[in-house]
């Protein structure tokens, strides 16, 4: 393993170490009487805030680091080609993250942020998206990085488009989703629970015809190319677990209305059972959005791609898998 990228390994995880702190913060700080700044408590607001941003940087730079290891091409590697590029990714982001929030949060009403104030989430969703979408990202590509390295290497054939189909999935889960507001009223309301919500199907289908807008994970889907969906699973089993387990503690965010039961410290086995889908809604749409990307986040890299976005005899690849590398490097 490289020097650097064992470094960046060790400092990622210990950021992420760092972040479980919060555990340990004295009870007091969130109990009540709180005092608030215009109805923000800034004590767990700031501890909880400060812990998941450790979270977020340890995640993208022990990523950054894997990737490396690998010989795989990161986020960072596409920002250092191109500095503006990280204004483009961090766009996607956002978009994505609003697509999730939008669907899973105010309509599907799954979970809600009992510290914050209304003004608060308004400041810090963009932002805070942008981190979030980055930290996801990474640790897929870390994930795809180690199972590439493994996998046997399969010829990237043409796309299979069924963008139709996800775009009447997702106008049904609209329609449903009115009907049942109109039925019952809707109230924007981000930070506590709310007595009923929309079944959780609708959710559930909302980002599955999101997942089908991208034609190139639906391709990686359709030629049987499995490493992009067991990267999924891998990435969200560890980042799941070791994201969600410390915020049961004190509860930054909270969920709400997810079917089955309870595991212990009041964690829904739904959630962590629905974590892979929305890194499917963070890779599917910036797939949408940017061709480099879906070559990135859904084709194998060919032989000649090293980390650094470096193409080496690219004529001596194969003409689609020289492609992949060619879209990747027009991201910078």
């Amino acid at each position: 393993m490289r020097p650097a990228a064992a470094w960046k390994i060790g400092i990622g995880s210990v950021l992420m170490a760092l972040s479980g702190l919060q555990v340990v913060a004295p009870a007091w700080l969130f109990a009540p009487p709180q005092e608030r700044l215009f109805g923000l408590p800034p004590g767990p607001v700031v501890v909880l805030g400060l812990s998941s941003a450790l979270f977020a940087f340890g995640a993208i730079v022990a990523g950054e680091g894997v990737c490396q290891a690998f010989g795989s091409t990161s986020l960072w590697d596409v920002v250092v080609r191109d500095p503006l590029m990280l204004l483009r990714l961090l766009a996607c982001g956002v978009v994505a993250g609003l697509v999730l929030e939008i669907a899973a949060q105010w309509l599907g009403r799954l979970w809600y942020y009992p510290w914050w104030t209304t003004w608060f989430y308004a400041l810090v969703l963009v932002p805070g998206f942008a981190l979030y979408w980055l930290f996801i990202v990474e640790s897929y590509l870390a994930a795809k990085a180690v199972l590439d390295a493994v996998a046997r290497r399969r010829t990237v054939r043409g796309p299979v488009r069924l963008w139709p189909v996800g775009a009447a999935a997702l106008v049904v889960f609209a329609l449903l989703s009115i009907r049942w507001y109109a039925q019952r009223g809707f109230t924007f309301d981000v930070t506590g629970p709310t007595p009923a919500a929309p079944p959780f199907g609708y959710a559930v289908l909302a980002f599955t015809g999101v997942a089908l807008l991208s034609n190139a994970l639906v391709t990686a889907a359709a030629r049987l190319y499995w490493v992009p969906f067991a990267a999924i699973v891998l990435a969200a089993a560890v980042v799941s677990v070791a994201f969600e387990l410390p915020n049961a503690v004190h509860w930054h965010w909270a969920y709400d209305h997810f079917p089955g039961p309870v595991l212990p410290g009041g964690l829904p086995l739904t959630m962590f059972l629905a974590w892979p889908m929305q890194y499917v809604v963070f890779l599917a749409v910036p797939s949408a959005m940017l061709p480099g990307l879906a070559a990135l986040f859904w084709q194998p890299a060919p032989a000649g791609l090293r980390s650094g976005g470096e193409v080496g005899d690219v004529e001596s690849e194969r003409p689609q898998q020289a492609g992949v590398g060619r879209d990747v490097d027009d991201l910078g």
